[in-house]
């Protein structure tokens, strides 16, 4: 009875302990992996810029007009405002994001020295303003001022690799040549 009783308690402790390894090796796994809450992030209304790699924000405000009288008037003025301003948001932050990522790829002592920088400029911000298209009120809220507060959200599979490729090239001066001192030799 002693082997049957000492055999059973083995096999329970084996068990035990092959479920206890099971579970250490899944808790270690599932550290490993990082899951991205997106719903957090679509959650916020004051962030300028990209949410993640598919959104990008905009939040315009508008103010109430002066001599608009009543609640109603003030806000229906400050939203009218507001909405007028949403797509020179949307060109202006795109095309500061798109320029910005131009520029970091040139050295620091090379930034300086970009000789077609307003051209480019224009034809960034020219070809943001498409993007509005994409976009949406994601919230509309207004401050105590009766200022109107538009978060406008523009949405595109793949949109800040997109905007990180392909456009405008930058261009610097040429350089002056440089002599070749072994042609003078001989």
């Amino acid at each position: 009875m002693d082997g049957i009783l000492m055999n059973a308690i083995t096999h329970r402790a084996a068990r035990a302990l092959l479920c206890l390894a099971a579970a250490l090796s899944l808790a270690a796994a599932s550290c490993s992996i990082r899951v991205l809450d997106t719903s957090v992030l679509l959650d916020d209304f004051r962030t300028e810029g990209f949410l993640d790699g598919d959104h990008f924000q905009v939040v315009v405000k508008g103010m109430p007009d002066p001599t608009a009288r009543g609640l109603v008037a003030r806000r229906e003025s400050a939203l009218k405002e507001a909405e007028s301003k949403i797509a020179g948001a949307v060109a202006s932050g795109i095309g500061a994001y798109r320029l910005d990522h131009l520029m970091r790829g040139l050295e620091p002592a090379d930034r300086a020295r970009v000789t077609n920088l307003p051209r480019v400029r224009a034809e960034i911000e020219r070809d943001s303003a498409a993007y509005v298209k994409y976009g949406r009120r994601a919230f509309e809220y207004y401050n105590e001022d009766h200022s109107a507060v538009i978060v406008f959200r523009i949405y595109r599979k793949g949109l800040q690799k997109s905007l990180e490729s392909g456009g405008p090239k930058l261009a610097l001066p040429e350089d002056a040549p440089k002599k070749d001192d072994r042609a003078g030799k001989g």
